[in-house]
């Protein structure tokens, strides 16, 4: 833990690796904390470089760790935000603010995109 009136050093590191366990294959930024804890996190998939999920820890929200990870991505390789139609409310508003493509389209079988078809 940072004491009161100490900078806290952050670092941001990037790895490849599943989201979480699952059979996905995911470029990881993550922003750490001194102590090696992991304050916020940016998965793009491996695939199509499209952001699968972006997550701040509750006590550091809105402190722009999704900004800095979303500018350090796109600074090493191209990433693209999920299509509308994926994302969530914050997801959506996080593509707004920090601005960039949406992928391509592509054929999905998910509940949204099959409804969209019907």
């Amino acid at each position: 833990m940072v004491a009161p009136g100490e900078a806290a050093m952050l670092t941001i590191t990037n790895r490849t690796g599943s989201y979480y366990g699952d059979a996905s294959s995911n470029h990881i930024w993550e922003t750490l904390d001194n102590d090696g804890t992991v304050l916020a996190e940016l998965y793009v998939s491996t695939e199509r470089n499209e952001i699968m999920n972006v997550w701040v820890h509750e006590d550091h929200r809105g402190e722009g760790y999704a900004r800095a990870l979303y500018e350090t991505a796109s600074s090493q390789m191209d990433v693209f935000h999920a299509p509308v139609a994926h994302r969530t409310p914050e997801g959506n508003a996080f593509a707004e603010a920090v601005g960039g493509e949406t992928v391509a389209p592509y054929a999905c079988d998910c509940y949204t995109c099959d409804s969209l078809e019907d």
